[in-house]
């Protein structure tokens, strides 16, 4: 996996010589930067990351599901895939969101912006 380099606030650029703090600080900013935002994908790209690997927390209904995957890309953040009637999305965010937060989210982000942006 790919970290990138974070040297904001250390003295020293060569990991080799940072104390326990400045260890911890570095995967925290690594787990920060992996967050991102909502954004809409095809029917195709949501079955193709179901056959990825087994679906950790698969939940929802006749009108919503979302699921995550299994394997974390740093620190405590996933990838998050959810289904909302027709419509599909995903974003990286904690793996211990639940999926009424999840859907939540989208509708935040995504469904409510669009029904302002209409009116």
């Amino acid at each position: 996996m790919y970290q990138p380099e974070i040297t904001t606030g250390y003295s020293s650029t060569d990991r080799f010589q940072w104390d326990a703090s400045a260890e911890a600080a570095y995967w925290q900013q690594c787990e920060k930067i992996a967050y991102t935002d909502v954004s809409e994908i095809t029917l195709g790209a949501f079955m193709d990351a179901i056959a990825l690997m087994y679906p950790k927390d698969w939940q929802g209904d006749a009108h919503c599901e979302s699921f995550k995957l299994a394997e974390m890309v740093s620190g405590d953040v996933t990838d998050i895939y959810a289904k909302i009637e027709d419509r599909y999305f995903t974003f990286r965010d904690k793996a211990t969101m639940t999926h009424t937060a999840i859907i939540a989210r989208i509708n935040k982000e995504v469904l409510s912006r669009e029904e302002t942006a209409q009116k």
